[in-house]
């Protein structure tokens, strides 16, 4: 309930921080709403801790009312605002000028002033009756005075270290996984049928992808491939995905290119997979239609399989399964403790607290043994103390909220939102404009939350790195999942369970946080090709929403997108997805802070220049449609993040970049004079990609990158020798260096001085070998992963690796590719002692592996293909598969 309140006193505190000279005049009165506001926010998490406040039909009232007086004093804040900076902007363009026109705009700014004061007033009037009805009426003698003294007992823990994707808790499956193997390997031919079912939360998608796991590492498919289907698919959209998941990427784009229809795109899967032995895994499937429409995978008798997941039986019958379908099991008392006591961030290697033991059971009954409820009540555990009190205070919430809907889990995960701190309930709630299963980039949603105000810097950490920790907190709470590690440990993209994006829809519209059908007092607004059809509702021209302040469009009708664009003055957000924004749509957005165009047939950014709130621009054109772009940059000081995503854009004009001083990313833009001239003058910047370099540019890009103290991600793509940059090693904060370039180059100069000392993450794509020996790299003692790729063949050429004791100290992740001059690899034992993750490709001249991987026992995973001869010489019982054999996944490629 206090989210709402919160979420906007937080902006007027950021209002008040940053925009202060604005305020001349009418500063008093917004404090005074601020404080009104968090004195309303202490009372709702008062009225959250206690259920008999919680349950009180007078509180829905008062939320109600105080949710539309907020949106109230935000609208009226946030209009001054834009007017003001309109008039300044004019002002320094000279747009205004001579004695009466800058008097009557002083005129003018009086007046606005005058109109906002009694605006808020207004507004904290109706404050303070709530105030007084809530002192009139309130159950039990409760005052908001003593909310506020309440205030921040319920405090934000610090989320405790993330564990990778692939080291999850998994509990109870490994015999419900044995006994799928045995049907896969006990095939007589036959195309093979494998639907797992069950209700949501209980483990089928972590249940498919252990066997799928399993099954890649036995090397005895041909094809394997994960399509993830979902409740709301699009049929040419999921074609187009078995295409590039089953096909490959490259495929993909030349028969994209010719436009092929569905039933084309159907006809060259089947084919694909017809000389085949395949593996495919059809993941979450809700329509027992299905098979009808995608019976894309023949049967060619040479044991290829299907396995499917689903809550449906009808669905699974659907598909003509050879075998009964395999019926997920709910855990045992004992694997249900286990998995909480993990997730509660307990030692289960010290023993299980006693005082524990009997509140826990409670728990597990109450949760109905569902591994997912588990999961998220051991995340609420986690941020308490474990005291018998504590836990039992938890079971005691889970039967409140299981007291009239006694087997629903959505009640179940909903007391995990509940838990959240404020500040991270609208963090949450934001995943719901997402679709369901959507794969979502960390930095993007970090991104959208800062254009929404939801963060505020510390003394210590800017916006995007309080966010950062945010993301990192919803995820130790297991209401987010990571799919995907950065090279420093944190979040790189995430995903969210159907069950959790349910409850956050649900709980988003609940409390008018978003909308997936366009009405005029929609706060966001969530539009879509495919849904559940609640958007279908078609938005007539002229119509305005006013108060919209995001919107989310993943394909939607061209016209139902301009008519909303159109009609939305205020909107803050813009995230469009396989659409086309023009001019005339978002030209005049002055309160737009997120603008990101992904797929786009066609984008007009020359007149962005008026969207002077922007703080990221993010756009992916259509390389078929589009070349060049120019952008006047002049006035969007607020800029914060600049991206453009097109491998074959070769010409970005960027007129007034150098004038960004709060630039931190720039991504996807061409070397040139600017690097002289402009990139030096860009001082907070933190991640920096440069294509189409030349060895001309070097001497500048030296000179420049010296001056970038904040530097911390540098990526180069290439055509041409680099002689050396020198100024790596004045980037103290440098921890990922990616270079690429299509002929053999250096990069580093001779000597290991000149790489920064913490860096994490180094790629070398075509660059010299002999400017990065691995003596020299093994020595540098924060590197967390490393990947060399050299595209040269020397023919009589060839080396040896040696790695000797203590070289590289904290390395996790290792990329061999393309190193044709290897020939013998030695590890020495004290070398590689944290190597989690190995890949090695098309080495055809490293006859066998090293003798010093039996001593890596922290490798996870080991990946070869296209080794030449090695590849047939390893088998179980040979030389080299006992070096490897304790190697949890082993994955081979032969052809």
């Amino acid at each position: 309930m206090a989210e709402i309140a919160c979420e906007v006193a937080k902006e007027l505190g950021i209002i008040l921080k940053d925009e202060a000279v604005f305020l001349y005049g009418v500063r008093d009165q917004v404090e005074q709403m601020e404080r009104e506001l968090q004195r309303m926010q202490a009372f709702f998490e008062y009225a959250d801790e206690h259920l008999e406040f919680k349950s009180d039909p007078r509180t829905r009232i008062y939320v109600n009312q105080m949710r539309e007086i907020a949106f109230e004093g935000e609208d009226v804040v946030e209009e001054f605002m834009v007017k003001e900076q309109r008039k300044k902007r004019k002002l320094s363009e000279g747009i205004l000028s001579g004695f009466r026109k800058r008097y009557a705009c002083i005129f003018c700014t009086l007046k606005d002033r005058h109109d906002i004061g009694t605006e808020i007033e207004k507004i904290n009037k109706k404050i303070n009756e709530i105030t007084n009805s809530l002192k009139t009426y309130g159950t039990n003698n409760f005052s908001i005075s003593e909310a506020s003294t309440n205030q921040g007992m319920k405090q934000w823990s610090r989320p405790q270290p993330l564990l990778p994707p692939d080291e999850k808790d998994i509990i109870g499956l490994d015999d419900q996984a044995n006994d799928i193997m045995v049907q896969l390997e006990g095939q007589d031919g036959r195309q093979r049928v494998l639907p797992i079912i069950g209700m949501g939360g209980l483990g089928k998608t972590t249940l498919a992808r252990k066997v799928y796991n399993r099954v890649k590492a036995s090397m005895d498919f041909q094809c394997l491939a994960w399509i993830t289907v979902s409740k709301g698919y699009n049929q040419k959209e999921l074609l187009q995905l078995m295409v590039k998941e089953i096909m490959g990427h490259g495929a993909a784009k030349e028969l994209f290119d010719k436009m092929l229809s569905k039933g084309d795109l159907a006809i060259a899967i089947s084919e694909f997979l017809m000389k085949k032995k395949y593996f495919i895994v059809l993941d979450d499937i809700w329509n027992d239609k299905f098979w009808e429409t995608f019976n894309v995978f023949p049967d060619s008798k040479n044991g290829s399989s299907l396995m499917i997941t689903t809550r449906f039986e009808n669905v699974a019958m659907s598909f003509g399964a050879n075998n009964p379908p395999f019926k997920m099991k709910f855990l045992g008392i004992e694997e249900c403790l286990e998995l909480l006591v993990k997730k509660a961030g307990l030692d289960v290697g010290k023993g299980f607290p006693i005082d524990l033991n009997e509140p826990a059971k409670q728990i597990v009954e109450r949760c109905g043994h569902l591994p997912l409820s588990l999961a998220v009540i051991g995340g609420i555990l986690s941020t308490r103390i474990h005291t018998a009190s504590e836990w039992w205070n938890v079971a005691r919430k889970i039967k409140w909220e299981l007291s009239n809907r006694p087997q629903d889990c959505i009640e179940i995960l909903r007391l995990s939102y509940d838990d959240l701190p404020t500040h991270l309930k609208s963090c949450f709630l934001y995943f719901g404009l997402f679709p369901e299963d959507y794969l979502i980039d960390a930095k993007t949603i970090i991104r959208l939350w800062v254009a929404e105000g939801f963060i505020q810097p510390t003394e210590e950490n800017t916006v995007e790195e309080v966010a950062s920790e945010y993301l990192k907190d919803l995820v130790s709470r297991s209401m987010i999942q990571m799919v995907a590690e950065d090279y420093i440990g944190g979040v790189e993209t995430c995903h969210i369970h159907d069950l959790m994006h349910e409850l956050s829809v649900n709980r988003a519209k609940e409390t008018k946080f978003l909308s997936t059908k366009p009405s005029v007092g929609a706060r966001r607004l969530k539009v879509s090709e495919f849904a559940d059809n609640e958007n279908d509702d078609i938005v007539e021209d002229k119509l305005v929403f006013r108060n919209l302040r995001a919107l989310f469009a993943f394909k939607p009708d061209s016209q139902q997108l301009k008519n909303l664009c159109d009609g939305s003055p205020r909107v803050k957000v813009l995230y469009c997805t396989g659409c086309n924004i023009h001019v005339q749509e978002i030209g005049r957005k002055y309160h737009l802070r997120y603008l990101d165009v992904q797929h786009s047939g066609g984008v007009d950014l020359q007149n962005v220049r008026h969207l002077f709130n922007l703080q990221t621009l993010s756009v992916e054109f259509n390389p078929d449609l589009l070349k060049t772009i120019e952008i006047d940059l002049h006035q969007l000081r607020n800029l914060r993040h600049l991206i453009f995503r097109s491998s074959y854009l070769y010409c970005v004009s960027l007129d007034g970049l150098g004038g960004l001083k709060n630039l931190q990313t720039l991504i996807g833009v061409d070397a040139g004079d600017w690097i002289e001239d402009i990139l030096p003058k860009l001082i907070n910047l933190k991640t920096l990609k440069i294509q189409n370099c030349k060895e001309s540019h070097c001497k500048a890009l030296d000179v420049s990158l010296i001056q970038l103290k904040c530097l911390i991600t540098l990526h180069l793509v290439g055509e041409g020798g680099f002689p050396g940059l020198y100024a790596l090693s004045s980037l103290v904060h440098l921890l990922e260096v990616e270079v690429i370039l299509t002929v053999l180059a250096t990069v580093v100069p001779k000597g290991h001085s000149q790489m920064p000392r913490f860096l994490n993450k180094l790629t070398f794509i075509g660059c010299d070998p002999k400017h990065y020996p691995l003596e020299k790299l093994g020595k540098l003692s924060s590197l967390r992963a490393l990947h060399i790729q050299e595209f040269i063949y020397e023919r009589y050429r060839t080396e040896v690796w040696h790695m000797k004791q203590g070289d590289f100290p904290h390395l996790e992740f290792l990329t061999v590719d393309s190193v044709w001059r290897l020939g013998k690899w030695i590890i020495d034992e004290g070398a590689l002692p944290c190597l989690q993750h190995l890949r090695i490709f098309n080495s055809y001249r490293l006859y066998e592996l090293p003798d010093g991987l039996r001593q890596i026992n922290t490798l996870r995973q080991l990946e070869l293909s296209y080794m030449g001869e090695l590849r047939f010489g390893i088998k179980k019982d040979t030389k080299d598969w006992d070096k490897i054999k304790h190697i949890p996944m082993v994955i081979i490629r032969r052809d």
